[in-house]
C-alpha cells in the first residue's frame, strides 16, 4: 500500500506468512528496543524520543488481520508497521529500528510499496 502520508512496513518470516514465533518472544524483542512502548496486548507505539510509529504483532491469515483472535494468539507470523512521512528524516530512523528488530528474530523487513510504486521492497533479507 502506498500513501503520501505514511510508510507501511512488514517484518515477516517469509512471503507466505507460514513461519511463526511465540508471541511472548516477539513482544519481548519489541519491548526491549528502547524506542517503543506497549499500548495494547500486541500493540506498540513510539516513546517520546522517537518519531510516531504504530506496530502490531499478529497471527495473520495471508497477511490479513483484524479479528480479535489475530491479536490474542500464542503465535505471531507478522509484525505490521506504519510510520509518518511528515519528516523525511523519519525514514532512516524507522529503517534502523526495524532492521534491528528483524535481525533479532531473523525475519525479513519489507517496505510494502515505495514512492516509485515498487511493491514488497526487501530492506533486510532473512539469514540462512
Amino acid at each position: 500500500m502506498w500513501s503520501h502520508l505514511y510508510w507501511y512496513y512488514e517484518i515477516r518470516g517469509n512471503e507466505t506468512y507460514s513461519q511463526r514465533l511465540l508471541t511472548s518472544d516477539v513482544l519481548n524483542v519489541l519491548g526491549n528496543t528502547g524506542k517503543l512502548r506497549q499500548t495494547g496486548h500486541q500493540q506498540f507505539s513510539n516513546q517520546e524520543n522517537f518519531p510516531w510509529i504504530g506496530i502490531v504483532a499478529v497471527n495473520s491469515n495471508d497477511g490479513n488481520y483484524g479479528r480479535d483472535e489475530d491479536f490474542n494468539s500464542e503465535w505471531v507470523n507478522l509484525i505490521a508497521i506504519v510510520g509518518s512521512k511528515s519528516d523525511p528524516e523519519n525514514e532512516a530512523a524507522y529503517v534502523s529500528l526495524l532492521t534491528r528488530i528483524a535481525e533479532s528474530i531473523n525475519w525479513e523487513l519489507i517496505l510494502e510499496e515505495d514512492d516509485d510504486h515498487n511493491e514488497n521492497v526487501v530492506l533486510r533479507e532473512k539469514s540462512l
